[in-house]
C-alpha cells in the first residue's frame, strides 16, 4: 500500500511539473514610435543566470502585470535602473548602449531629387563607429529629420560631422554616396554626345562643375557651340587645348556621326 502511495505521489508530482512548464508564455512585442519594434523573448530570459525559470525575478518587482495601462519607459529611465535597465547595466547583462541587440536597424534611403537616392548603411557605419550614440540623438533625432544641404554638411552638420576628411572621407567626394551615370545629350544635327561621369570624375572633382557650370538636375539650358567657345558649359575646360582638347576642333571626340 505504501509503495502504491509513493508511486501515486511521484506521478502527481511529475504531472504537476509538466503542467507548470507547459504554460505557453509568448514573446512580447513593444512598438516604439520612429524606432521600430523590440521583441522581448521570454524563453531566452528564463535561461539566464539569476532567473532560471523564476518569473518573480521580474514580476512584479520590475514589470507590474497588474498596471493598466502598462507604463512605457524611456532610455533615460532605463539608464537609471528601471525596466530593462535593472539587468542591462553592463554588469549583469549587456549594457543599454548595445542598442542593436534589441532594436532592429535597417538601411535608410534618402530621396535626393537632383542627384538620385542616397542609401545610408547602418551596418557599415556601426562597424566603424561601434556605438549608436555617436550619431543618436546628437546628430539625428529618432524621427524623420529635415534634409540638410551640402553647405550645411561642410560646416559640420549631419554627415559632415564625421565626413570632414579626418574621421572619414570628405563630403566633396560625392560619388561615394551619390549614384552617378553617363548623360546622353540628344543633338539632332551633329549626333548624340555621351558625357561620361566616370571619366571626368577620375580627373576632376564634382565641385569643379557643379553648381558652377551645371545644376545637378536635368534643368540645364542647352548651350550652343559658339557659347562653348566663349568658355561656357564644356568650353570651361575644353577651350584652349591646355586643360583638355578644344571644342573648336576634334568634334568627333564627342559627337558620334
Amino acid at each position: 500500500m505504501k509503495q502504491r502511495c509513493a508511486v501515486f505521489i511521484l506521478i502527481v508530482t511529475v504531472l504537476a511539473c509538466s503542467f507548470a512548464y507547459a504554460v505557453d508564455i509568448k514573446d512580447v512585442t513593444i512598438k516604439i514610435p520612429n524606432f521600430g519594434k523590440v521583441v522581448f523573448n521570454h524563453s531566452k530570459h528564463f535561461l539566464q543566470e539569476g532567473i532560471k525559470n523564476n518569473c518573480k525575478a521580474c514580476h512584479n518587482a520590475i514589470f507590474n502585470l497588474r498596471a493598466k495601462p502598462r507604463t512605457h519607459f524611456t532610455m533615460a529611465d532605463m539608464e537609471k535602473g528601471k525596466s530593462c535597465g535593472a539587468c542591462h547595466n553592463g554588469k549583469r547583462a549587456f549594457g543599454l548602449a548595445d542598442c542593436i541587440k534589441c532594436h532592429k536597424v535597417a538601411d535608410v534611403t534618402m530621396k535626393v531629387k537632383e542627384t538620385g537616392p542616397v542609401t545610408f548603411s547602418h551596418k557599415k557605419h556601426l562597424a566603424a563607429a561601434d556605438k549608436c550614440a555617436v550619431c543618436h540623438p546628437k546628430l539625428y533625432d529618432m524621427t524623420p529629420n529635415k534634409p540638410v544641404t551640402m553647405a550645411q554638411m561642410e560646416k559640420g552638420k549631419s554627415c559632415g560631422a564625421c565626413h570632414n576628411g579626418k574621421s572619414a572621407f570628405k563630403v566633396d567626394e560625392c560619388t561615394k554616396c551619390h549614384p552617378v551615370r553617363d548623360v546622353d545629350f540628344k543633338v539632332k544635327d551633329a549626333g548624340d554626345v555621351m558625357f561620361s561621369h566616370e571619366l571626368h570624375t577620375g580627373i576632376y572633382k564634382c565641385g569643379d562643375c557643379h553648381v558652377k557650370l551645371y545644376l545637378p538636375s536635368a534643368k540645364n539650358k542647352r548651350v550652343t557651340k559658339a557659347e562653348m567657345e566663349a568658355a561656357k558649359s564644356c568650353g570651361a575646360c575644353h577651350l584652349d587645348g591646355k586643360d583638355a582638347f578644344t571644342v573648336k576642333e576634334n568634334c568627333d571626340r564627342c559627337h558620334k556621326m
